[in-house]
């Protein structure tokens, strides 16, 4: 098997079990869904969309991109206790620009035309906070391979945040400020296990070189982010501006049913980060893109022709009548082919990440954002929800095809003309499933072929397991006896025997503060015993 294949099993492998976790989550706290749009009404709802957008935008804000600066720091230097003092960092900025956020919003809230509902905005200033914090915190407990602290946090975060939020609406007061307020609660406690499971360390002035090769990689990050904001997220503003908040609550539950591939693919795209950042060899690095992106690719078919055959399936359990789910599926169709362009987008953003060059997604995605606001600008008054949606996909089109031609330097093999084609029609498929007369034959008959995608899936997950079988049960990281005696190998081969890629090779300028680390750090492979004078956690001292 070659290097390739290993690292390919082990992204579909142990990799993939984070967003396995917190796919669970999402499924999860997505089926409560449902009972919301029941129990509040359509103006609550559509407060409740509004301030989720505030938070989503001043998450960027508190965040700054430093979730993905403590993996790089983690994977791509031999820096934990560097990635730990991030931690640090993070946690300060937080608070800092969420007190901001909470004394202004008396300021900013006339502009949004949310002047009557201040105390929803505070709540999302705290629920914007305590996410980006726990955001932070996951990152680093991914790098640590520590799943099940991994699970339980975002379990936190995700389920228990919707349920305690939902049981206060339902039991308490059926307000949009009382289920804010359950999120924030929820959040807090995510945030505090995050840091307490993932403790941070003290950064000293002697220590600024860590943060400020941070703060170099993750800043161009916050306006990509705010520019993927505003391509996901404000239409919904755009729309209550329109047509008011009963069609964001439309709009919203449309959304939230055919965003999940993009979700899930946006959840992948965190959990394979730490192993790209960890290749050193660059032919090898490219050819991992590219097999990990068209097995991607293979697996989107399946997922965009059944979400489409049970789209109004769906709809009718996600809302009541009075949200009319059979004039949405048009709007979930559309919205749903965007994943396709997105999973690209995101395989070539993968490319520039973990070669540095976060800037350049940065503009690209800000052009992107432009060009979805101008759009919703101009078909929002004239197509009301259809042309919402359709901004969205032409602007996620053009972002695909602009970061391509950024990242043709790095030489990434494109994908199979047969696979763009299926891709294709895959596409055509579902929008034609759109404009099928719904009755009781054809819900019947969308529910066998969506039974028949869903074993579509399997059977092509299970061929690109078997494709890397061999290599999968060879690496992946079971027991701690084994790992000790893989280790112990490795260490007998010393320097001469190693296969190209297994450990970085020292550049020709070397900087000090950048020690790189063996790969194996990714797939849990520690050394069982630290060699004497060092700490297990935080380097050699």
């Amino acid at each position: 098997m070659t290097t390739e294949n290993r690292h390919v099993a082990q992204l579909f492998g142990r990799d993939s079990l984070y967003m396995l976790m917190w796919a669970v989550q999402i499924i999860c706290a997505a089926l409560l869904t449902p009972i919301t749009t029941r129990v509040l009404g359509l103006s609550e709802f559509g407060t409740i969309t509004s301030a989720n957008a505030v938070m989503q935008v001043l998450f960027v804000f508190a965040g700054l991109g430093l979730q993905t600066a403590v993996q790089r720091e983690y994977s791509t230097f031999e820096n934990p206790r560097g990635a730990r003092q991030l931690i640090l960092a993070a946690l300060l900025i937080t608070v800092g620009i969420s007190a901001l956020a909470w004394v202004t919003v008396p300021l900013w809230a006339g502009a949004l035309e949310m002047g009557d509902q201040q105390t929803a905005l505070r709540w999302a200033v705290l629920w914007a906070g305590s996410s980006a914090m726990t955001t932070i915190s996951l990152g680093l407990l991914r790098s640590l391979d520590k799943l099940l602290m991994f699970s339980a946090v975002s379990f936190l975060q995700s389920v228990v945040a919707e349920a305690l939020a939902l049981g206060l609406v339902k039991f308490y007061r059926p307000t949009a400020e009382v289920f804010l307020g359950g999120q924030v609660v929820a959040q807090f406690v995510a945030a505090f296990l995050g840091l307490v499971v993932a403790p941070p360390a003290l950064l000293l002035w002697r220590d600024r070189q860590v943060l400020d090769r941070a703060l170099r990689f993750a800043l161009p990050l916050v306006p990509a982010a705010l520019s993927t904001f505003v391509l996901s997220v404000s239409d919904r503003l755009i729309v209550e501006a329109q047509l008011g908040s009963e069609a964001v609550a439309r709009y919203q539950v449309a959304y939230n049913v055919a965003s999940m591939p993009m979700l899930l693919l946006s959840v992948l795209n965190s959990a394979w980060m730490p192993r790209f950042f960890g290749i050193a060899d660059e032919s090898e690095r490219r050819g991992v893109l590219a097999s990990s992106r068209d097995a991607l690719y293979r697996l989107m078919l399946p997922v965009v022709v059944g979400f489409a055959c049970g789209a109004p399936l769906v709809l009718r359990v996600w809302a009541p009548s009075s949200y009319h789910p059979s004039q949405l599926h048009f709007v979930v169709c559309i919205v749903l082919i965007t994943a396709i362009p997105y999973a690209g987008q995101l395989a070539v953003t993968r490319t520039l990440m973990a070669d540095g060059r976060t800037g350049a997604s940065a503009v690209a995605t800000l052009l992107a954002a432009v060009l979805n606001v101008g759009l919703n600008l101009a078909l929002v008054p004239r197509f009301g929800l259809e042309g919402c949606a359709f901004a969205t996909l032409a602007a996620y089109v053009f972002l695909y095809v602009a970061l391509e031609a950024i990242g043709r330097s790095a030489a990434v093999p494109p994908s199979p003309r047969l696979l763009k084609s299926q891709l294709a029609g895959a596409a055509v498929l579902a929008l034609a499933s759109a404009w099928v007369t719904e009755n009781a034959l054809t819900l019947t008959l969308r529910t066998i072929a969506g039974a028949a995608t869903l074993v579509w899936f399997v059977r092509v997950l299970r061929t690109i397991g078997v494709e890397n079988r061999e290599t999968e049960e060879r690496t992946q990281p079971i027991h701690a006896e084994v790992l000790m005696v893989a280790a112990t190998i490795e260490m007998s081969g010393i320097i001469p025997d190693r296969r190209v890629g297994e450990r970085r090779r020292s550049p020709a300028r070397e900087r000090a503060d950048e020690r790189r680390v063996d790969d194996r750090r990714l797939t849990g492979k520690h050394w069982a015993r630290s060699p004497r004078g060092e700490d297990p956690f935080e380097g050699p001292r």
